[in-house]
Formats: C-alpha cells, structure tokens, sequence
C-alpha cells in the first residue's frame, strides 16, 4: 500500500486528469435526469396491495383526479352568490388541458319521474332563479343521498368541492406541470376576483405536482444551501483557501462522476433520493477533512508539502478505506427495506461513497500541493482540550461508566412506546400549500381518504343478482355504523335510489328489489339517462360481473387504516366469507409499506450490523476491540430512538431506514479513535500515552468532521418533505451523540477492557489480538 500511495502522490497529474475526464464524460447523462413525483414510486411492483389497485384500476375506468375545494367568504354555499361563484369555477375548470369531466354539487344527476319516464338533471339549475324554500329542499335531498353529502359540499354546507377527471396523454411529466400551472393559475385568478373567499387545489394531480416542486426546490435551495454552508465550514475550521479548493474539487467531482453513473444505472429523483447528492457531499467533505488536517500539520511543522501529503494519505488510508466500506454496509443494508425510493437512495448514496473515497486519493492531492507551504494556514486546533480530556480521571472510574451505558439502556427501553404511523396528509411541510389543502379536506370533505373493494358476483351480469347486491348492501351499512368511517359510496345505493324514486319516494322502498330483471332495466335506463359524458364504467366493471365499493374515512394514519381493514375482514369472514377479498388505495398501500419496512429494516439493521462488526475486526485487527466498537457505534441511535419516543412518540417510515444508514456514518470517529490508540498500544505506550496519542491526533478531525456532518445532514431538514425532514433530524442528532460517546464513554470502555500496561510491542500485539 506504501508504493501505491507514493505513486498517487508522485505520478497525481494523470490519476487527477483520468477523473476529471471520467466527470466530463458523464457530466453528459445528468441531463437525462429522471424526476417522478408519482407518490406510487414508494412500492414495490409486486406488492400485493399495489397489485390490487393496478387490477382495480384495470377493471374499472379509473381517471387521475385534480380536486378544488371552494369556500366562500360568508362560508354558506348555498346562496345565489356562492353557486354563481362555483359555477364560474367549474366551467373553468372543464376548460383546462386533459379534463374529461367535472363533477360537482351543480352536476349531481337528480333522478326524477315522470309518467314512468326517468330523466337525470343536474341537481342546481338556474341558479339565480332559485327560492329559499328550493335551498332547503336541495338540503334535504343531499340529507337522503350519502354520495353527495360530505363529499360534493361540507357537512356544514360552508365548503364545496369540484372533481376534474383527468386523462393525462402524452409525456407524463409535461402533462403534469402544463395542467399544474394552469390549475394554479385559475386559483390565483379567482381568489383575486373573489377576495376573501378560499381555494385549494387538491387529488393525486396536485399530490404529484407538490413532489415535483419538492424535489425541484431541494435541487435548487436545500442542496444549494447544505453545499454553501459547508464550505463556510471548512474555512472557518481548516482556515485555508487550499482547504477550500481541495475539498471543493473532491466534493464537485465525486458527486458528479456519482449522480452521472447513477442516471447511467437508471435511478430516478424522487423526494426520497434527492437526499443522496447532499448526502455525497457531506461525506466527501469529512474524508479530504482528515487527510487536509494533518497535512496542513505537517507543513506547519516544516515538513516539505509531498512529504507531508504522503505522511498524511499513509496515516489516513486504512481509517478512511474501512470508514468507507462501513458506511457503504449502511447504506447497502437500505436494500432490506420495501420501497423502492430508499433503496436507490442507499445505492446511489453508497456508489457516492466509493468514489469519495477514490476522489481523496486521487483529486485530493493534486489540488492541496498546487499551493504554496506559506498559503497554508494553521487550522482550528483543540489539541490542549484533547491532552486535557484524555487525562480525564473519570474514564477509570466504573461508575462513570455504568452511570453512562445505564441511562442509555433507561433510555432504550422507551423504543418499544414509538408508534410507527405515516400519514401521507403530514408528508408535505406545513407552509405549502398542498399541507393546507390536505388538511381543510381532512377537516370538511369526505373521499379523499378511502380503501376501495372490488366485490365479483361470479358471472357476467352478476351484478343484477338481488342477493348479491342485497350481500353488498347490508356490508355498505354496517360500514356506515363503523366509528372510523365516514362515507361510503356503492353502486347499490344507486340501484336503492332509482327503486325508491320509481315508487313515488316511498321510504320502504328504499331497499334492494327481489327482481334480477327489475335491477337490469333500472341499471339500463340509468345510463341511457345520464348526460354525455357520465357513465357507471367508475362503479361497475365492463361485463357487470364486479361492483366497486369505496370507503372514505376519517382518518389516515397507519394504526387506523390497518385496524379498519382488520375490522373489515373479520366481519366479512363471519358474516359472508364468500365476498371478502382484499382492499387497496394509496393510503393502505403507504400503511402496510410502513409496517413492513419496520420488519425488513430489523432484520436489515442485524446483517449491517454484522457486516460492520467484521469490517471493524479487520480494520483494527482485533476482535476483543472489534466487538467493542458495538457500543459507542449502536447505542447512540437506540438513546436517540429512546429520547424520541418519550418527546414525540411517533416516527414515519423513514425512521426505520435511519437506523441501519447511521450505523454506517458513527463509525468514522471510532474507528480513528481505537486504530490511534491500538497503534500507540502495540508501540509500546501505556494506556494513558496512548489514550493522549489517540486524543491528540484523531480528536480536531474528528470534531470537524461531526461539526461538518452534523450540519451538512441536518440542513437536510429544510426540505419540505418531511420524510427528509425527519431523516435529517434523527440522523443529525445521532452523529452529535456518537461524539460524545466517543470522546466520553469510548475511552472509558478502552480503560475497562484493556487493562495490561508495560508490555513490550510484541507482548501487546498478542494481548490486543
């Protein structure tokens, strides 16, 4: 190893040329840069729940949905003024580009009779002609009819919503920011000529815009930001334009030769891995950290600058290779995990890694030694505060110790209280929009929160079956008495309509008929009597055979969702095991992903744990030393899980994914710290000179380097996604604790469990082993 770091030193022009042309020549991809901001990336494709939707959606005519909600200034919906508004609204609305239809409290077919003749009309007609006592009598027949109230206009009647059936053509992500823009256009267009009154734009349309723009503003003013702030850093602490430079070049071309190969692989930006170029940043900065330190030490002391460079990529190359690889294993082991974002996040991060690695050795010295000694500064240094620390008489105190790893375990034991609960409503940062809107339609319109069911008779024209129906029916109404759910819509209920309407709105007959003709005709005429445009193709599928039933609920978290389903199934396996069948919607598919990241992530974290262990045992060549890196590597993550269930109490999915790329990242402190000590130890040194060795020459850097990542990570948290958000906090506060274990309990376990002193180097070489 001695030769080839002499040769990266001595012959750096063409390794720093063979990178720089390796950049420029895949500098050409990153403009084939995917972005998705669909939020069905999150899973897998053969997932059972994303299977059942793909089949639901194949059976029954399925639109994307771009929703706006509306309410006036006076909060009544049912004036002349406030109908003329969102009659305004809805025209303009069926203008926008791939619009196929608008429904609305406007639109709502009314069914009528007349002469045994049906005829649908629209449920608002002349607006301006309309009566007090009409008002209430529209109040009345929204009271009868569970499909409108709640989910065309609030239960209040303060609020209402228009639903634009969209069939977007053409390239997916034009579509979608060309009906984006427009859709907030018209927003801003009528809050301006309606002041006071207020809209929101909503459905999967706008979800998908959000995480477009979310990703956009991560590229253009988080990563930005975290890069800006970094160099600050570096500045401020290595005190050298050369520093700067230096680690600027690692930093700009190890990202860039990275996120080329990654869009080469495939790999699309989503809001989960455009976490990874921040990420490569961030660990590019802490390896040139620790090969710049003591470079600029060396020169300082006189030393020639190759000489020093060599002294310090010599003294770097096993910490930094083995820091590498470990890191690599955390964010390898991401691959356990069940949705497809963190994984190419791990992989792309991970390949980051790598050539962070390469670009040190090979970027790194070429830069450094293009400046003269005299422009290298002396760097921020605590080397008195680490010769004090290390003479600490607290580290040989068992007490101090067992105080320490007490408190941790007390704090441990609170993980198992920490519900794991995502709620897609709480993705998006509280000051977008898209958080605003979620929230008034989680306060005042029912459906946007639902699980579907597909129910199949058997045969074709199964659907006109009267114990079939009456089958679905007496489930649709006991869904109706559960507590969490708050609408249900089902094709009996329209069958249930047109029956009591043919018989004068006679409430007794407001039940399923016992006639299959009867069923077939009123199904026939319903949809020769719908305007252009409206079909049941939503409700039923093509050969009648199927009837699709939503339920729209009140909440959305993750406990709610899966108990609902649990009720859902035990009720159908008691009461008509023949129709139970499994649920699906975006909700439940993000639920049950919640749930099986935690169980894949559990057994993810134990095989990156292992890897990390041997990794440790090789890169310090002991496996008494190796084993005890366990300690200040893992318990600071289980303290930062324990502090965070007894102050929040509950995590999204991405906490589970924190756990396994952290065991990667504390690593680098530890195992500067116990290879210095262990190279004193085998030299000869007592435990306290090797204590102050190891103190001395890894504690700036490794101070540095937290500082670095800690911040760097943690400006992470300015994304408005808050799966990110969260990532960056618990990662942030993971790395600040794994100093201070490090520099605390660290070498109070090194005192414990390396007890010999004064032996001669070959004595200690076997003891340490």
């Amino acid at each position: 190893m001695n030769n080839l770091i002499t040769s990266l030193v001595q012959n750096r022009w063409p390794y720093f040329i063979a990178s720089i042309t390796l950049l420029i020549l895949l500098s050409f991809q990153i403009a084939h840069m995917a972005f998705n901001g669909n939020v069905k990336v999150m899973f897998d494709e053969n997932d059972p729940h994303f299977q059942r939707l793909k089949q639901l959606e194949h059976q029954y005519i399925e639109s994307s949905y771009l929703v706006f909600l509306f309410q006036p200034k006076d909060k009544n919906i049912f004036s002349h003024h406030s109908l003329d508004q969102l009659q305004t609204l809805s025209q303009a609305i069926a203008d926008l580009p791939y619009v196929q239809r608008t429904d609305s409290l406007l639109s709502f077919p009314k069914l009528e009779i007349d002469k045994d003749t049906l005829s649908i009309n629209p449920l608002v007609e002349n607006i301006h002609a309309l009566k007090e006592n009409e008002f209430e009598q529209i109040k009345d027949y929204l009271q009868e009819n569970s499909t409108i109230a709640g989910h065309l206009t609030s239960l209040k009647h303060d609020a209402a919503a228009v639903y634009a059936a969209v069939n977007l053509t053409g390239n997916h992500l034009s579509a979608i920011h060309q009906i984006g823009s427009q859709a907030q256009q018209l927003q801003e267009i009528f809050l301006q000529q309606h002041p006071g009154s207020q809209l929101y734009l909503n459905g999967d349309i706008a979800i998908e815009r959000a995480l477009l723009n979310v990703i956009m503003d991560d590229i253009l003013r988080v990563n930005p930001i975290v890069f800006f702030v970094i160099f600050v850093l570096v500045g401020l602490l290595l005190r050298s334009l050369m520093a700067i430079t230096a680690t600027l070049a690692v930093v700009a071309v190890s990202t860039g030769i990275a996120t080329g190969i990654n869009v080469s692989l495939g790999f699309e930006m989503n809001p989960i891995t455009m976490m990874a170029p921040a990420i490569i940043m961030v660990l590019a900065v802490a390896d040139s950290i620790h090969v710049l330190t003591i470079y600029s030490v060396q020169c300082r002391q006189g030393v020639a600058p190759q000489q020093a460079m060599l002294f310090s990529l010599k003294k770097n190359l096993s910490p930094i290779f083995w820091t590498s690889a470990t890191t690599v294993a955390g964010f390898m082991g991401l691959n356990f995990g069940d949705s497809p974002p963190f994984r190419s996040m791990g992989n792309m991060a991970a390949i980051g890694v790598v050539f962070a690695f390469l670009c040190t050795f090979t970027v790194l010295p070429t830069v450094a030694l293009a400046f003269p000694r005299n422009n290298i500064s002396k760097p921020w240094s605590i080397t008195h505060l680490m010769r004090r620390l290390s003479g600490w008489k607290g580290y040989a105190n068992p007490i101090f110790l067992l105080a320490s790893l007490l408190v941790s375990v007390i704090l441990a034991s609170f993980i198992p209280r920490m519900i794991l609960n995502d709620d897609i409503s709480e993705y998006f940062d509280e000051s977008l929009p898209i958080h605003k809107s979620i929230q008034f339609a989680k306060n005042n319109i029912r459906g946007v929160q639902n699980i579907t069911y597909s129910f199949d008779s058997g045969i074709k024209n199964g659907i006109h079956e009267p114990e079939f129906l009456t089958k679905v029916d007496d489930f649709s109404q006991w869904l109706r008495q559960h507590p969490q759910v708050s609408q249900v819509n089902s094709y009996t209920d329209i069958v249930k309509r047109l029956h009591k309407t043919f018989n004068d709105d006679d409430p007794a007959y407001n039940v399923i008929p016992d006639s299959r003709q009867l069923n077939s005709q009123y199904e026939l005429l319903y949809e020769m009597s719908l305007p252009v445009g409206m079909d049941l193709t939503r409700d039923i599928n093509q050969d009648r055979s199927q009837i699709k039933l939503t339920v729209s609920l009140h909440n959305s978290d993750n406990q709610t969702l899966i108990q609902l389903e649990k009720d859902i199934d035990q009720w159908l396996e008691n009461n008509m095991p023949e129709l139970k069948n499994l649920g699906s919607s975006q909700l439940l598919m993000f639920a049950h992903m919640g749930n099986n990241i935690l169980h894949s992530m559990i057994s993810g974290s134990a095989y990156t744990l292992l890897f990390i262990t041997l990794f440790m045992i090789f890169a310090l060549r002991s496996l008494k030393f190796g084993l005890l890196s366990i300690v200040p590597n893992v318990f600071p993550a289980l303290v930062v899980y324990g502090l965070w269930a007894l102050m929040v109490g509950r995590v999204n999915h991405a906490a589970a994914m924190t756990f396994t790329i952290c065991l990667g990242l504390v690593v680098d402190d530890s195992i500067h710290l116990i290879s210095k000590y262990l190279d004193a130890r085998r030299n000869g040194s007592t435990q306290q000179q090797a204590l102050e060795y190891s103190f001395i020459h890894s504690g700036t850097a490794i101070v540095i380097t937290s500082i670095t990542l800690t911040c760097g990570i943690l400006l992470l948290s300015l994304s408005h996604f808050a799966v990110n958000d969260t990532m960056a906090l618990m990662l942030a506060s993971i790395i600040v604790l794994a100093l201070l274990f490090d520099l605390l309990v660290l070498p109070a376990l090194l005192m414990l469990f390396d007890r010999k002193v004064n032996f001669s180097p070959s004595q200690l070489k076997e003891v340490l082993r």
